[in-house]
């Protein structure tokens, strides 16, 4: 864990913190200096912690530099700021910071976001890892329709069907989260606040388990269905749960960006597809990925 904060207490309160999670942590006063040890090893970096507000090299401008450089790009920023308002968290979020803690904070919070962002990312790199093992002759599909109703079906059908576009290491992200949805939200009817729950009490896959086997549940699938058209390949994913209001989603959302879940959706749209759209009710999307 890479920690950048000019001020020696903050600096010193986030490393402890987050050591105290058996985090190897190495800090950074400035900019420049976190600059320089994250691009000298990028590979051993699982997330970077980061002040947005520093003399020189800003944290804004550190991020905006990750972004550029393709070692760095995937690296998942958690914004430290005192700047808390819905606009300079939505600059930040442009610039692909999807994580935030502001100042003042709980240690609570700090490290919830972290794990969050942690986990989130070795979930891509799990993805990413599993799409080299994966069978070439799904490139044959045409049109398809697929079922799933586990999480662990669900990375199985996004690692194989990522593999019919052109950047599958993009697209796989972006299908397992749509699916997870589906699944988790749709079928199982794990709303917002079930989730946090659960996640707080570290019980998550447990409570998917309990609800997979509930007789109402047992029967419910997630229907996908695939198109190859010549200009796109364009995904339709239907669930069987009584649906949600997407619009709520579809973005990042300022005020949840503190929240340990909820990006996913979003995510997705901004980095796996040219669009994402749902029907009125929710318990359907059509994702597209340019050919």
């Amino acid at each position: 864990m890479l920690v950048v904060d000019d001020d020696p207490l903050s600096l010193d309160l986030a490393a402890a913190i987050l050591e105290n999670e058996d985090f190897q942590v190495e800090i950074a006063g400035d900019g420049e200096r976190a600059w320089h040890r994250l691009i000298a090893d990028p590979g051993r970096v699982l997330a970077v912690v980061l002040d947005r507000q520093m003399p020189g090299l800003s944290g804004l401008d550190v991020l905006i530099r990750m972004k550029q450089t393709p070692a760095c790009r995937d690296i998942p920023v958690v914004f430290l700021s005192g700047l808390a308002s819905s606009a300079e968290v939505a600059r930040g979020i442009a610039a692909g910071a999807f994580y935030y803690v502001t100042k003042p904070y709980e240690p609570a919070i700090l490290r919830s976001v972290v794990r969050s962002a942690v986990n989130d990312f070795r979930q891509r790199l799990r993805l990413r890892s599993d799409l080299e093992s994966t069978a070439n002759a799904i490139s044959l599909l045409e049109a398809g329709v697929f079922h799933c109703r586990t999480p662990d079906e669900a990375q199985a059908l996004a690692e194989l069907l990522s593999k019919l576009c052109p950047q599958p290491e993009a697209v796989v992200t972006g299908l397992w989260e749509l699916l997870l949805n589906a699944i988790e939200h749709g079928n199982l009817g794990l709303g917002y606040a079930d989730k946090t729950a659960a996640l707080a009490a570290g019980n998550w896959e447990s409570e998917i388990t309990r609800r997979l086997a509930l007789p109402a549940c047992a029967r419910k699938v997630v229907v996908v269905k695939i198109e190859r058209r010549p200009d796109a390949i364009v995904f339709r994913i239907t669930d069987q749960g009584e649906g949600f209001d997407p619009a709520l989603y579809l973005d990042f959302d300022p005020e949840r960006v503190v929240h340990a879940h909820g990006r996913g959706i979003a995510m997705a749209r901004l980095m796996s597809f040219q669009s994402v759209t749902y029907n009125a009710k929710g318990n359907a999307v059509e994702a597209t990925v340019a050919r």
